[in-house]
């Protein structure tokens, strides 16, 4: 019985253990960042499953870097196909990311929100009148 409860309790400093470090990372690495959008993309898994989404960009020093939309649990994010609709190539945002970028793990940092910022149409998606023509 003694044992059980040990095994419990590791499980469960465990189980802590790795909350706290993911909720360290996610908020502990959070950056404001403006960028120009230059290429989006959908990476879908070989098996079908999971997907990701990635965006390429341009920064106000000319520099490059791609980042990651996907939903995240611990920042309340579940709208990353409703962000990556939202931004357009040529478009430029203010966005909160999190994260780091390490090429070897094909890792990214996440864009957690976009504003638009500048001279960006902001698209209005709303349904045509009954009997009139769709756009």
């Amino acid at each position: 019985m003694k044992s059980k409860t040990i095994f419990v309790a590791a499980g469960a400093v465990m189980l802590t253990a790795a909350f706290a470090g993911s909720a360290a990372y996610q908020y502990g690495t959070q950056d404001q960042v403006t960028f120009t959008v230059t290429d989006k993309e959908r990476l879908v898994a070989r098996d079908g499953g999971s997907a990701k989404y990635l965006v390429s960009t341009r920064d106000t020093q000319g520099g490059i870097e791609v980042f990651e939309n996907t939903d995240a649990l611990l920042q309340w994010k579940f709208n990353s196909s409703d962000i990556q609709a939202k931004l357009e190539v040529g478009g430029t945002y203010d966005a909160q990311v999190y994260g780091w970028r390490v090429p070897f793990l094909s890792m990214y940092r996440n864009i957690v929100d976009v504003e638009s910022v500048g001279e960006n149409p902001q698209i209005e998606y709303s349904r045509p009148a009954p009997g009139r023509p769709g756009m």
